[in-house]
């Protein structure tokens, strides 16, 4: 709900005011089946509450030692390190990075099933995407988890005067979910850039324009590959790293934080 609430109000303040994410207009005619709450269209906010979880879960995933059998991998992530600086703004920049190859589709979305929602008054250096929004998803990101953040220490502390501390529930694999959620949106979005690139139907183009078009999406696809490419290879290399299982005393620490006798008789 924060996160919801922080994402419409940025996007109110950029719509009218241009801040944080620079001046852009929404064509309300493409969105008359939508629900808009105050000029926002409503999905469009609701999404950042899911960017946000997926980049904050991911850089706790980076950040965290992994207890690896197989498949069977479990993040050992503190409270402390949960809500860290550290985590902060790792999380932060994991946003933007999300948003370096999300917008510059979605202001194509004419040719996809997105539609032509919005575009920016004065176009950006960046596939037409100003730098100003670049900058504005990182400090929304940055409040959203922050926030978040500071809710999770508020809830703790009440569970602990109450002697009800949070309990995690087992999952084999359960530590790969956060990379393959925010992979996932990745790769999607990858794949829509492939598909525009040397799959779309160029005849929805017009003749004087197809040629920009298809060398703009197929530099849009390289782009956005450089980008995610070298992430995967450091979340690869975390996961296998010598010496990355917790110790003993992370795992003591961690269960006491999110205490489970089910994993404390195996892993203790």
């Amino acid at each position: 709900m924060t996160g919801y609430l922080v994402a419409l109000a940025a996007e109110w303040g950029s719509i009218n005011h241009g801040i944080p994410f620079g001046y852009y207009t929404y064509h309300y005619e493409a969105l008359e089946h939508d629900l808009v709450v105050f000029g926002v269209p409503f999905f469009d906010s609701l999404s950042f509450v899911f960017l946000s979880y997926a980049s904050f879960s991911f850089a706790q995933f980076l950040l965290s030692p992994h207890w690896c059998r197989g498949f069977n991998v479990q993040r050992v992530t503190s409270r402390d390190l949960r809500n860290s600086v550290a985590v902060l703004f790792v999380g932060a920049s994991f946003m933007v990075v999300l948003d370096l190859i999300t917008d510059p589709v979605a202001h194509l979305g004419k040719h996809w099933f997105l539609g032509d929602i919005y575009h920016y008054p004065e176009p950006g250096w960046h596939f037409d995407i100003t730098l100003a929004n670049y900058v504005g998803w990182f400090f929304i990101g940055w409040v959203i988890i922050f926030i978040n953040q500071r809710v999770d220490v508020v809830l703790a502390g009440r569970d602990q005067l109450n002697g009800k501390l949070l309990q995690l529930h087992y999952l084999p694999g359960k530590g790969l979910l956060s990379p393959l959620f925010w992979f996932g949106i990745a790769v999607f979005m990858l794949g829509i850039t492939a598909w525009l690139s040397w799959g779309y139907d160029l005849a929805q183009v017009p003749i004087a324009e197809r040629e920009d078009f298809v060398a703009e999406t197929r530099k849009l696809f390289l782009a956005s590959t450089f980008i995610i490419a070298p992430i995967a290879v450091l979340a690869w290399a975390h996961l296998t790293r010598r010496g990355g299982e917790p110790s003993s005393e992370q795992l003591a620490v961690w269960l006491k934080d999110y205490p489970n006798p089910r994993l404390g008789r195996v892993w203790i």
